[in-house]
């Protein structure tokens, strides 16, 4: 079944010292999707990607990769997979044809490397430069010529570590349809990692949610979206006060301050500073007039700012963890 599979993964764990990054994983990818790792930074997307690509060895565990176990056979697995880090690897000094040719004699291409060159030089709009010196080219083209030498080998599978990180709307979402594009045309199976929820969405056909090294949720955005309880109300306020009694509305499933502890006593807050509750509701639309009209009944002046949200993956994450992307990200 192994050989059958781009990746699978059975029991990872990675421990460094006394932290454990990755924790007991199992995964299982098919040929010719597009997979995507979606968690926040700090919860093991990387330290798992640096595995399953033969970079450092799990402490417990066995990954294969095109049927390749990725520990005692990387050799075949690098031969076997593309890698596009978040960090530039171009050398900005050399044309881009440069760039290209040092990447066929690592793969030992041989005389047949500037033919394919050529053609995905065209297929990425970049044959107008390829004599061009990478320094001068823009974001979004640096990016298309790591696609070209990720590319270049024919892998099966394409590792895609945190790609858009750092780039604009416009160069990331000009990714996204790379990325689609790419795997239409030549079949190539993509594993991504990112924390950009909107882009696990868009781009995935099946994604794992993964914190503390844990993967708490998995499925196509359309199965993991089926797991939320209700909507999320979120409400910033002038001033505290108690809210216990917003428990009793009908319809309110949960209330949490944000910024406590999810264990913590929130229907106590501080006196004189500022506060912002989460409800997690069965319909923002059908509670929300009775929820703003108990909340003003003392105070009429006392909310800040309200903002509504429909399921969706983060409101999966949040409702798996209790804290949104941002605040263990804060934490950490």
């Amino acid at each position: 079944m192994t050989e059958n599979l781009a990746i699978q993964c059975k029991g990872i764990s990675k421990i460094y010292g006394s932290l454990r990054v990755i924790d007991n994983l199992d995964l299982v990818i098919k040929y010719e999707s597009i997979f995507g790792l979606l968690g926040p930074n700090g919860a093991g997307k990387t330290s798992l990607i640096k595995i399953l690509t033969g970079l450092t060895k799990p402490t417990k565990g066995k990954a294969y990769v095109a049927g390749h176990d990725a520990d005692t056979q990387s050799l075949k697995v690098r031969e076997n997979i593309g890698w596009i880090s978040s960090e530039v690897i171009l050398d900005e000094s050399l044309t881009v044809m440069e760039n290209i040719h040092i990447q066929a004699r690592l793969h030992n291409i041989g005389k047949g490397w500037k033919e394919k060159a050529t053609n995905l030089l065209e297929y990425l709009e970049l044959k107008d430069v390829d004599q061009k010196r990478v320094g001068k080219l823009s974001t979004g083209m640096k990016k298309k010529l790591e696609i070209i030498m990720a590319l270049l080998h024919d892998p099966k599978i394409l590792f895609m570590d945190e790609p858009t990180i750092g780039l604009d709307v416009s160069t990331r979402k000009l990714l996204w349809r790379l990325i689609k594009n790419i795997n239409s045309k030549y079949g190539v199976t993509i594993f991504l990692t990112t924390h950009y929820i909107e882009e696990a969405d868009a781009l995935c056909d099946n994604i794992a949610i993964i914190n503390n090294g844990k993967i708490i949720a998995k499925g196509s955005p359309t199965q993991l979206k089926s797991l939320s309880m209700g909507d999320i109300i979120e409400i910033s306020f002038f001033n505290t006060f108690e809210f216990d009694h917003l428990l009793k509305i009908e319809g309110i499933l949960e209330i949490s301050q944000i910024g406590l502890p999810k264990d913590a006593e929130s229907i106590k807050p501080d006196i004189d500073k500022s506060m912002k509750l989460r409800f997690r509701v069965n319909s923002a639309e059908t509670i929300l007039s009775e929820l703003i009209s108990k909340i003003t009944v003392n105070n009429s002046n006392n909310i800040e700012s309200i903002k509504i949200e429909k399921p969706n993956l983060e409101s999966i994450f949040l409702q798996l963890t209790g804290k949104r992307f941002e605040e263990i990200e804060t934490v950490r």
